[in-house]
């Protein structure tokens, strides 16, 4: 059977060419939609990206999801924020926690009852600034004489993890609090009640850094764009280089917008998946790309349109086997492989279907664009290039024109130019 659907493929003579325009209409509009979407809605950025806490917690007797979540809605969080670990064979979970200041209203509740209780209630001056940028940080700006770090902190002595350091202003002192998530996990725990737990793992990222990451996520895959975009262009023709960028940035968006509609959590680990969405789909289109520039040495006198038809219908075959093969893959581990990567593996079989098409209907049908452009580019070239070589020739005429007297005059001025120089 795989034998007769392979000769099927291999001879089968699918005019994918004459689909483009409406194939074009599609493209932009899932790709316009992607983008109205991620500015409209939204997409539901992870704590990588936009600071917070995760805790994963293993509980010694059998707990349900549900449990978790009626436990955690007590203090306030979300029952998103709570995802079962190992496909619920073990009763491990994970609690995500995206306010980076969630559970710091108690502890700095008590660094303030103590500092009030050793120096006095007109000893703090206005409000105390809390700061989770990086770690949790309560500046203290207080009145009267000076005191030092080492009298503060030996009032806050029976806080644990608390340290205290000089601020910036003379009055002005700084409360680390790295027992944050300590808090946090304290806090669960009596929203818990007798269901004992065990701290397997804390991740804790702050807004700043979060912000950053996002940032460099961002810039990393337009870099990976615009290195894609040097390599076609020297590996082929230029002409055959924007096709390849515009398949890879339909993929992104497209993969992106899925995202969103679906609000599922876009963090590290999917800026990965996009990237490797990119390699896979230019993987795809250079094997494509290939076929095209060998039947242009071959068949040099067939019309393109037929030539890349012809390339992408011998191809056709390896084409879906490796999509197939590596979408079956993909499928497993978004049912086998639990919820740390069934997002990385979403991302990837959406990749792999939209790669697929974007091969065959973007990045291959622009090359006929570029084609059709071509022409008025070279005129565009060509007279700039006219204009540069009148205005060289006029320069010249200009040049010998001039009497032997103002020739002569205009090289002993730049003899004299270069003497004062020297």
């Amino acid at each position: 059977m795989i034998t007769r659907i392979k000769d099927t493929l291999d001879n089968s003579n699918i005019n994918f060419v004459g689909l483009r325009h409406i194939a074009a209409v599609l493209s932009v509009l899932m790709v316009l939609g992607s983008w109205g979407l991620f500015f409209a809605v939204g997409p539901n950025w992870g704590i990588d990206f936009t600071g917070g806490t995760e805790l994963k917690l293993g509980f010694e007797d059998d707990v349900t999801i549900s449990d978790v979540r009626s436990a955690i809605a007590s203090i306030g969080l979300s029952d998103d924020a709570v995802q079962q670990i190992s496909g619920g064979q073990l009763n491990e979970f994970d609690i995500r926690i995206q306010n980076a200041s969630f559970g710091a209203d108690k502890i700095q509740s008590d660094i303030e009852s103590r500092l009030v209780t050793t120096f006095g209630e007109d000893w703090i001056q206005g409000e105390p600034r809390f700061d989770a940028q990086v770690g949790a940080r309560l500046s203290v700006i207080y009145n009267g004489d000076p005191v030092t770090p080492q009298q503060v902190a030996d009032a806050l002595t029976d806080l644990d993890g608390v340290q205290v350091e000089p601020g910036r202003e003379f009055n002005e002192i700084v409360v680390k609090m790295p027992g944050l998530p300590q808090v946090i996990q304290a806090t669960i725990a009596e929203a818990m009640g007798d269901r004992t737990f065990e701290v397997l793992s804390i991740d804790a990222v702050g807004p700043k850094v979060g912000g950053d990451l996002r940032t460099q996520g961002m810039l990393a895959i337009l870099a990976t764009l615009a290195l894609v975009l040097l390599y076609v262009g020297f590996r082929f023709d230029i002409a055959f280089a924007p096709g390849a960028i515009l398949a890879l940035v339909h993929d992104v968006s497209i993969t992106i917008g899925i995202f969103v509609i679906l609000q599922r959590e876009i963090n590290l680990p999917m800026i990965g998946a996009l990237l490797t969405i990119v390699g896979y789909s230019l993987n795809d289109t250079i094997v494509i790309y290939d076929r095209i520039r060998e039947n242009m040495d071959r068949y040099a006198r067939t019309e393109l349109p037929e030539l890349i038809n012809t390339s992408i219908n011998e191809t056709l075959s390896r084409t879906l086997a490796t999509s197939v093969t590596t979408g079956l893959a993909i499928i497993a581990f978004i049912f086998m492989g639990g919820p740390v990567i069934q997002n990385f593996a979403l991302a990837m079989l959406i990749g792999i279907i939209f790669g697929t098409y974007s091969t065959v209907y973007v990045a291959s049908p622009t090359i006929l664009a570029m084609q059709d452009i071509r022409p008025w580019l070279n005129k565009l070239v060509a007279g700039n290039a006219a204009v540069a070589a009148a205005e060289a020739a006029e320069a010249d005429e200009d040049e010998s024109e001039l009497t032997e007297s103002e020739k002569r005059r205009r090289a002993r001025a730049a003899l004299v130019r270069e003497g004062d120089a020297s």
